[in-house]
């Protein structure tokens, strides 16, 4: 997602002034708790999936009929059945993620997988259904994806999984993502007080999005970024960090990041995120906590 800085003056844009206050948490409650591990593991893997990095199904539970090397043929070659209809996946995220059960002395969760499909005909959103079992050893997550796996494939599981698991998988949703909601929600995007969590440090970020500049900063730790907003796509912005207060920081004034919000879901935000000389692909998700005055 490349941004022609041309453009930006050739049209009027909307500016908003957006102040990301890090409140840093005990990473020891946080690197302890299934839930967060679990965010971190589904972040990791769809961060490996989008930057092509073959290691993604390391965070996928199969049986022993399909090995590793198998199971990354296939997810290529399903890729390049979609490439051949023009079909392209664009997002994925997860939700109705269910609080952890234990059974057969591992805990186990059930959760969607959405995924956001540019097709010709224009976007489409597919549901599956994921089961992910948690491995108190190792301290990770595994997930058995019913957008990979077979049905003789899933049921090979049934043995091991609650019941609650198993009656949760269901059989893929499709419909027609809503484009005029989404335009709606990025025109709202300002004047709102966001949380997010980190899934490498496991840090809370509390997040101020305002129409107009704030002098009055007192927090200790703290990110002010100039945004420019895009006028013919509400959605597209791209941040200048203008001012920052961190005792560690690799950032510097003046740093690029490009962001899009793909999704509005369950009072969240979904970005993907470029920043500048970065080839790679980021996530962000940010949750409303609520509306603040400008």
């Amino acid at each position: 997602m490349k941004i022609d800085k041309r453009k930006v003056e050739a049209v009027k844009t909307m500016k908003t002034k957006l102040i990301l206050f890090l409140f840093l948490l005990s990473n020891f409650v946080y690197s302890q708790s299934r839930e967060e591990i679990l965010d971190s593991d589904l972040y990791k893997m769809k961060f490996l999936f989008f930057n092509n990095v073959p290691k993604f199904v390391n965070y996928l539970s199969y049986n022993i009929k399909v090995d590793e090397e198998s199971l990354v043929k296939r997810i290529k070659n399903n890729q390049e059945e979609s490439r051949l209809k023009s079909d392209s996946i664009t997002y994925i995220y997860f939700k109705n993620i269910s609080k952890p059960i234990k059974f057969n002395g591992k805990y186990q969760t059930s959760l969607t997988k959405v995924v956001l499909i540019k097709t010709p005909k224009g976007k489409v959103v597919r549901e599956y259904s994921i089961v992910g079992v948690f491995d108190e050893y190792y301290k990770n997550w595994k997930f058995i994806d019913s957008s990979i796996l077979s049905d003789d494939e899933i049921k090979v599981h049934f043995s091991t999984l609650n019941e609650k698991m198993i009656s949760s998988i269901k059989p893929m949703v499709q419909y027609q993502f809503d484009e005029n909601n989404l335009i709606k929600k990025c025109n709202e995007y300002r004047n709102m007080e966001l949380e997010s969590i980190s899934p490498f440090t496991f840090d809370k970020q509390r997040i101020l999005v305002y129409e107009t500049e704030k002098k009055d900063i007192t927090n200790d730790n703290y990110y002010l970024m100039d945004i420019i907003r895009y006028k013919d796509n509400p959605c597209l912005t791209t941040s200048v960090l203008k001012d920052l207060k961190k005792e560690i920081s690799k950032s510097k004034i003046g740093d690029e990041l490009d962001m899009e919000i793909v999704a509005f879901d369950d009072n969240t935000y979904y970005f993907v995120t470029k920043f500048k000389n970065d080839k790679r692909t980021f996530f962000d998700k940010l949750t409303v906590i609520n509306k603040i005055n400008p």
